[in-house]
């Protein structure tokens, strides 16, 4: 019963971290103001987090694949992916803790002006860069607990069942009234009479 227990937490620990990290990729990360002469308004830019570092978005990606590969395999092999998942969290983790800093001017203006053709961006314009931290550090927590499946089923993964052990044959037994069936149908089938031995 422990091992379902864990099999089950491992899964739902990796589940709620790349969804998590996913969903929270949408949100807006950083906001780019840039300011314009009079009469214009300043243009507004919102920065995705997917925008300010697609890396966390592949990182969850490869999270969220794991939860495929760790019903798929058993044994060594569900102990490799248990490390990849534990690396992939990591990465989520410094690529989060690394987007809780703003965008630098440049990228800023390079941003701007790919995005709002209209806005005129040179090099004497500088724009103001605004951070909603509280994404990047929900990002960190989803890799946490990515981290945290990962070395569950790192350590503990080789010892649950496979996703198809339940549906694999069982070895002939006496004792199996199926088997005993299946048995006595196929002597019929080749001509013989069960019934004589």
């Amino acid at each position: 019963m422990r091992r379902h227990v864990e099999f089950g937490l491992a899964l739902l620990l990796d589940l709620l971290g790349a969804a998590g990290a996913l969903l929270v990729a949408l949100r807006s990360w950083q906001v780019v103001t840039t300011p314009r002469t009079r009469p214009l308004r300043d243009d507004v830019l919102d920065l995705s987090g997917r925008t300010v570092d697609s890396a966390s978005t592949a990182l969850a990606l490869v999270a969220l694949a794991g939860v495929v590969a760790v019903l798929a395999t058993r044994g060594v092999p569900r102990r490799i992916v248990g490390a990849v998942l534990g690396l992939a969290g990591v990465g989520l983790v410094w690529r989060a803790v690394a987007s809780a800093s703003a965008v630098s001017t440049g990228r800023a203006r390079t941003l701007v002006a790919e995005r709002h053709k209209t806005v005129t961006v040179d090099a004497n314009v500088v724009p103001h860069v605004a951070v909603h931290a509280v994404w990047p550090v929900l990002s960190a927590i989803c890799g946490v607990l990515v981290v945290a499946a990962g070395v569950l089923i790192a350590v503990r993964g080789h010892r649950w069942q496979g996703m198809s052990a339940r549906y694999e044959a069982q070895p002939a037994r006496a004792d199996n009234p199926v088997k005993a069936a299946a048995a006595l149908w196929s002597a019929l089938d080749r001509g013989e009479d069960p019934t004589s031995r």
